[in-house]
């Protein structure tokens, strides 16, 4: 009997654009923006991938580039529905900050559509705009699927 977690491989392709979550200390739970440059082995699911944003030195002149397990890429999200997301506190979201999507959890509403979010991965509160925010989802087997506390929101809000 195959192990269910194991039978689906993302597959990729050189210039795939993708989300890259590194697992380096200090990177948990986050997703930059990149493109797979190609896969490191014929036989292998690791591919070498090129971030958008994040660069190999101080300098900025050359991207960084890592070699990664396909477990750590997915697609971009599809942008939001057309509805309007209506943020509120205690809410769990990624926020835009240093480059790369954070996970976070919205601490405080703000005036003029702004939203105070605890990030995870820096232990700290910052105030973002709305635009800066989105929704989590998981990228299973394939397809986009709500995280669990988006699926429970919307069947209270119904």
């Amino acid at each position: 009997m195959s192990n269910p977690s194991s039978s689906w491989i993302a597959q990729f392709k050189p210039g795939d654009r993708v989300e890259i979550s590194p697992h380096d200390p200090g990177f948990r739970g986050s997703w930059f923006a990149g493109t797979v440059v190609r896969r490191e082995a014929k036989n292998t699911n690791r591919y070498v991938v090129e971030y958008d944003q994040l660069y190999e030195d101080e300098s900025g002149e050359k991207l960084l580039q890592e070699t990664l397990d396909w477990i750590q890429l997915r697609p971009p999200p599809p942008p939001p529905e057309k509805k309007k997301v209506q943020f509120k506190f205690g809410d769990e979201v990624e926020a835009f900050y240093s480059d790369g999507w954070w996970e976070g959890a919205i601490t405080a509403e703000h005036s003029g559509g702004k939203f105070a979010v605890f990030l995870s991965g820096f232990e700290e509160q910052i105030v973002f705009e709305e635009k800066d925010l989105r929704l989590p989802v998981q990228w299973v087997k394939g397809k986009w699927e709500p995280r669990f506390e988006q699926v429970q929101r919307e069947k209270e809000v119904s």
